[in-house]
């Protein structure tokens, strides 16, 4: 069902758009236009700020914004602007005319073709609109709530920047090949820092939320604590020994590794020779048992669609399948220049998951001698080009099958991606969908072989 504030913003963008693209056919033929693009957004933000239970700060605005993309033949130039002034537009696209025959040419630019252009599926099971809307009382509330819950937490010495904001947001897009897309979206966020202190020295986390209805955001409560004792946890952490020995993945870690191979088959680096996994496509690149999929159709779901803005359906997409790569996350372009057919994620992946192995944490923890359970990573460097992993990480020492409460830090994890990504073993908790965090979500992930760079 369409609201109010979906037929208002329609009503008001609709004209302006085809004014636009009537302009750059019937003016621009002068300077060889073919065909264009147009995308009109709105964004209303709120967002504010607490500091020992009073609000620090508080900032709200709107702003539109419209892009622009003239095609030439087989070139193609965008802009924006921030106005809904169609006089000035207008003269912004005709001084682009005057210049486009300047721009190399690159037929991988274009338009999707006319015939594989989709009208869009309705968005409205989504529900990723939230029409009565908390006003601003509500989100201080939330942010003062997670405030009080982490100073609780005993050790904790103080929390900083902690924001609640919230976005209410419309796109429209039109195109002369037929393309026609609206997407409306509220987004709700908060996060915020806590600073636990004990004789040996100091340690900061942070957690965040977010959610398209403010009722899924978690419990403001809850994730202060979370978020204070994880980092009460870190303090009087030590350093590992030096060796090789298994890893394994809380969630938040293994969503970031996931992250990893999500890179190593992006469509852009296979162009660009930027991943091993170049021409790997059908060939086994993980473990056995290791699928991962992407589904933009989950209620709710923090990536959610039904059509991407070149104009192709969003289906659900199978990346890798018992460890034997399927697809690349390629968008029309870089289809194109790779020779595979687009998947309809031109604007990225949308919900992602690994599949549960069928083990359980505790079983899949249950043969190591000693090794360490990463809760998450501290910068350093993944290269998907020749599989370099180096990164230093924080988390808890694993002895005899068991997490212990010894806080290790300071430490990289080394290793080769090919060897990493061929060591992987899933247990059955991946976290459900939608997800008040990730827009990828991942088991408790072990890996074997690694190498500590520790003491």
């Amino acid at each position: 069902m369409t609201t109010k504030a979906e037929k208002d913003f329609l009503k008001k963008v609709k004209p302006v758009a085809k004014t636009l693209l009537d302009y750059a056919l019937k003016t621009g033929g002068a300077y060889g236009i073919t065909d264009a693009k147009v995308t009109i957004s709105v964004s209303e933000n709120q967002k504010s700020s607490v500091s020992n239970g009073a609000v620090s700060e508080t900032v709200t605005g709107t702003q539109w914004g419209v892009g622009i993309t003239l095609y030439a033949g087989k070139r193609s130039m965008s802009f924006s602007k921030n106005t809904l002034d169609t006089a000035k537009l207008c003269d912004t696209m005709k001084e682009n005319m005057q210049v486009i025959h300047l721009v190399p040419e690159n037929e991988n630019k274009l338009l999707l073709e006319k015939a594989k252009v989709a009208k869009q599926p309705d968005m409205s099971a989504l529900d990723l609109y939230e029409e009565n809307q908390p006003g601003q009382a509500e989100l201080i509330d939330y942010a003062r709530k997670f405030e009080k819950a982490a100073q609780a937490v005993a050790g904790v010495k103080t929390t900083d920047r902690l924001k609640v904001s919230k976005s209410v947001a419309q796109t429209y897009t039109a195109a002369t090949n037929g393309l026609e897309r609206h997407e409306a979206k509220t987004t709700y966020s908060a996060s915020g820092e806590v600073i636990a202190e004990s004789k040996q020295g100091m340690e900061a986390g942070y957690d965040y939320s977010q959610a398209h209805h403010f009722g899924d955001m978690t419990d403001p409560a809850k994730l202060g604590r979370a978020a204070a004792e994880t980092t009460v946890a870190q303090l009087d952490s030590v350093q590992p020994k030096t060796g090789e020995m298994p890893i394994v993945l809380d969630h938040a870690a293994a969503e970031e590794f996931f992250g990893t191979v999500m890179s190593a088959i992006d469509g852009s680096a296979v162009f660009n020779g930027d991943t091993f996994l170049k021409g790997q496509q059908g060939q086994q690149v993980m473990s056995k048992g290791v699928t991962l999929v992407d589904d933009p159709l989950i209620k709710r779901g923090l990536g959610s669609g039904t059509l991407d803005s070149a104009g192709l359906e969003m289906k659900p997409v199978t990346f890798i399948e018992d460890g034997v790569l399927k697809a690349f996350n390629a968008s029309v372009m870089e289809a194109r220049q790779i020779g595979v057919s687009p998947i309809g994620r031109e604007d990225g992946t949308t919900n992602s998951k690994v599949l549960p192995g069928t083990k359980t944490p505790e079983e899949l923890i249950a043969g190591i001698k000693e090794g360490i359970y990463i809760k998450g990573f501290n910068g350093g460097t993944v290269n998907t080009a020749n599989g370099t992993h180096s990164r230093e990480a924080y988390g808890l020492l694993i002895k005899n099958g068991k997490i212990t409460k010894t806080a290790v830090s300071g430490f990289v994890v080394s290793g080769n991606l090919k060897k990493m990504f061929m060591n992987v073993a899933l247990a059955n908790d991946t976290p459900k969908q939608p997800n008040t965090k990730y827009h990828l979500v991942a088991p408790t992930t072990r890996i074997d072989g690694c190498t500590i760079a520790g003491q």
